[in-house]
């Protein structure tokens, strides 16, 4: 496969927008190329043009790839690498005509007959056989042209897509068809085996398999068939990208074959938008999976918030490394966001810090969406690069700009890396799919829990990963010193015994209301956190009542082990209150809510510590963003004394400072890495930034004390002992060797100018003016 940094702009030819395509008309090579030409004067290397499967295949066998060709042709005159992008979803009407049962069909039996979208079910034999066939012939079309970098066999997957059921009851499901429900079936055999041990799990009393039924609603006594349902789609999702995966490898095993979702899935729930996919199942198949990445589409208020962007690209980044693989973005938001009524204005600084967030954490790919804004449908006049005419904008500028220093350096970004994390934030899948068991509709407050664990991270500069309820099965928290659950009302049994099992061996965990209140089939334990876990957090619950508004809680006791937690602080909790006893010696309430009751209770277990919270703490951090609140949920991070990569000094509060690395060749001769900085502030600040080299990062040295954050903001004291305790702490690392001599140079990688460094303690020490906004990308040399 080739070697590549595809800095991508969507390109079909001409105006036309995706997923349409309109093949070339007299003249068109000539306005195409003036484009193409355009498009890598801004400094892109790629292109990404795409098929659809109705202009396509007008007729069956008849097939047409002149606009696709002529694109081709054209980017290798110009240079430019080719990705395509596969729309099978906008399938040929003639389908109906061949294959009259293939109709997608809701959970009320709603035919949808195609206009357009979302096209028919795969899951019918025929229109899988001619998708195969359609996926080979154009495989067999491009495969050996020089320009072809690779695919992306599947846009923003769901099981019906592109499509908008206004007059169904929300939300549509799909899909009821004969052939899915019978897939269902055979989905329920390889799962339980024996009709008899269906019955048993769902309390049913079917007589064979042929009368089973995909479930339509949740009943009361049970909702183990709608749980079997959800993950029954996510795993069709998956199964779904793999076969198209397998089917154009066949003819062409030399090509990246990658996918990308519409939003990272801690955002969603498996039924949001027609069935969402599980982004750690989905990077399990193809051999890049990434993510679109609207800052700006609807809801900007919060999306374009750079911790909850920082906290989507880290979700993506971690499923694709569970299996060692690299991530990008399929889709990056070009221009304004206008969806319907809606619009919102991009601009250019917007698109600058849009591209280069994405690299900061690793992405080996950006798509930018698109070069033309659309000129049809629910978002015309939006997403584009160029103006409606095609003169490029100064977003589009600022983005080739990046993509020059790119291929400039394309083996450097290629290689480097995100540094290892020590901290672990649990995506746990179950309890997203029981949320939507108990006939939660929302995905606000599982997202926004899930986000709110990142973002005192984010404020303190401190790496982390997602890691998905499976991986904790199979072992992965052995990676890590701490471990976040901000949103587990269902827990696997095996899962539970692996989080008992790394706190009795010296990790943390800080768990949040109702934890463990379900296992992985919808029933209850004999304690709510049920599964062992009641004996590891040291309390359980005895009762619990809902709260639509802010929980006020107030911290009562230290903890030697953290002694950043302050007594006194005041916290914000939302959602639950939940009552919590304490029942084992070893436990201790570390606060309360306002009428006294135990809030927060905290259990030294084995050689670990295990923190569980009454209430929605992340959530109503991310929500109302009450310091003590993002105080208290770091104070765990920091006195665990976790991987500090880069630490930051600034008087100004966490977050406003944005730092991370990518590292190459660590702790060898040839080490390099590159740091990346954003100033999210409009104001000019000084900066100070203590880089580990050589793989020493270790934490701050504080032993839990008041370094770490950095100065000025939220946690911090005295802004010199902050200072103070940082630069101790690299000290501290040491993993470079002890006496060993270490010299570093440093290059701006944006304007070619050095900069200035120190060496120190095995870290490197840069100072910095950093103006309103700015974005700081330096290279740094060890040797």
């Amino acid at each position: 496969m080739k070697r590549h940094f595809p800095m991508a702009v969507w390109y079909g030819g001409g105006r036309t927008r995706a997923t349409m395509v309109r093949h070339p008309w007299p003249g068109a090579a000539d306005e195409w190329r003036r484009d193409l030409a355009n498009i890598k004067e801004c400094g892109f290397n790629t292109v990404r043009c795409w098929v659809d499967w109705a202009a396509s295949e007008p007729r069956p066998g008849a097939y047409r790839f002149d606009a696709q060709d002529l694109v081709m042709d054209l980017a290798r005159e110009m240079g430019l690498q080719v990705i395509i992008q596969l729309y099978l979803d906008s399938a040929p009407d003639w389908l109906l005509d061949e294959f009259p049962d293939s109709a997608y069909v809701s959970q009320g039996g709603d035919r949808i007959i195609s206009q357009g979208s979302p096209g028919y079910c795969y899951d019918h034999p025929g229109v899988r056989r001619k998708a195969e066939e359609f996926m080979t012939a154009l495989a067999a079309h491009v495969k050996d042209r020089e320009e072809f970098f690779g695919w992306d066999l599947w846009s923003e997957p769901h099981v019906v897509q592109w499509a908008y059921f206004d007059y169904l009851p929300q939300p549509a499901v799909f899909c009821y068809c004969h052939y899915t429900v019978r897939r269902f079936r055979e989905w329920l055999k390889a799962k339980y085996g024996t009709i008899d041990a269906l019955n048993e799990a769902w309390y049913r009393t079917f007589s064979s398999w042929d009368v089973v039924d995909a479930p339509r609603f949740i009943s009361l006594m049970t909702y183990t068939d709608f749980i079997d349902w959800q993950e029954f789609i996510l795993d069709k999702i998956a199964e779904d990208l793999a076969w198209r995966a397998r089917t154009v490898k066949a003819v062409d095993p030399g090509h990246v074959v990658t996918s990308h979702s519409d939003i990272p899935c801690i955002m969603t729930l498996p039924m949001l938008g027609q069935g969402a996919p599980d982004d750690w199942r989905m990077a399990k198949v193809v051999d890049i999976w990434g993510t679109s990445f609207y800052p700006k589409h609807v809801g900007a208020k919060e999306t374009n918030d750079p911790s909850l962007r920082s906290a989507m690209l880290c979700s993506t980044r971690s499923a694709c490394a569970s299996v060692g693989s690299p991530f990008w973005l399929g889709e990056l938001q070009g221009g304004h966001g206008y969806v319907g009524s809606f619009a919102i204005n991009a601009t250019a600084q917007d698109e600058a810090e849009w591209t280069w967030q994405p690299i900061s954490h690793g992405a080996k790919g950006l798509c930018f969406y698109a070069w033309y804004p659309m000129t049809r449908g629910y978002e015309s006049a939006g997403f584009g690069l160029a103006d409606l005419d095609g003169i490029p904008s100064e977003r589009a500028k600022v983005a080739g700009a990046a993509a020059k220093v790119v291929s400039a350096n394309m083996d450097l970004f290629l290689n480097a890396k995100p540094p290892k994390a020590d901290v672990a934030i649990l995506y746990n899948v179950f309890a997203n799919i029981m949320w939507t068991a108990m006939r939660e509709k929302s995905t606000y407050i599982p997202s926004r829990s899930l986000a709110g664990a990142y973002r005192p991270l984010f404020e303190e500069n401190i790496p982390a990963d997602y890691v998905h309820v499976e991986e904790i099965e199979a072992g992965a928290l052995a990676r890590y010193k701490v471990l976040y659950m901000p949103f587990s009302l269902m827990i696997t049994r095996k899962a539970a015994q692996r989080i008992a099992g790394f706190v009795r061996d010296g990790g943390t965990v800080v768990a949040e209301a109702r934890t463990g209140w379900n296992d992985e089939v919808g029933v209850c334990g004999e304690a709510v956190p049920g599964f062992g876990l009641a004996q590891v957090f040291g309390c359980r619950e005895v009762g619990a009542r809902k709260v639509d508004d802010v929980v006020k809680l107030v911290v009562t006791a230290t903890l030697d082990r953290v002694p950043c937690v302050r007594c006194g602080d005041e916290l914000g909790g939302y959602g639950i209150r939940q009552v919590l006893e304490v029942t084992e010696p070893t436990a201790e309430v570390v606060a309360t809510f306002d009428d006294g009751t135990p809030a927060v209770v905290a259990n030294r277990y084995g050689k670990g510590l295990a923190v569980l919270a009454g209430t929605f703490l992340s959530f109503a951090y991310e929500t109302r963003r009450h310091a003590g609140t993002g105080r208290f949920l770091a104070s765990f991070a920091r006195s665990a004394d976790v991987a500090r990569p880069v630490i930051v000094e600034a008087a100004a509060p966490g977050g406003t400072v944005e730092a991370r690395v990518l590292q190459a060749g660590l702790g060898t001769s040839d080490e390099r890495q590159l740091l990346f900085v954003f100033n999210h502030s409009a104001e000019p600040l000084d900066a100070r930034f203590l880089v580990a080299l050589g793989g020493s990062g270790g934490g701050d040295g504080a032993g839990g004390g008041r370094g770490g954050r950095d100065a000025g903001g939220p946690g911090s004291g005295n802004e010199a002992d902050e200072a103070a305790s940082a630069t101790s702490g690299a000290g501290a690392a040491g993993a470079t060797g002890a006496g060993a001599a270490i010299s570093a140079s440093a290059e701006d990688l944006v304007t070619s100018e050095k900069v200035d460094v120190t060496v120190r303690d095995g870290r490197a020490e840069l100072k910095k003016r950093l103006g309103g906004g700015e974005i700081w990308v330096v290279k740094i040399a060890v040797g």
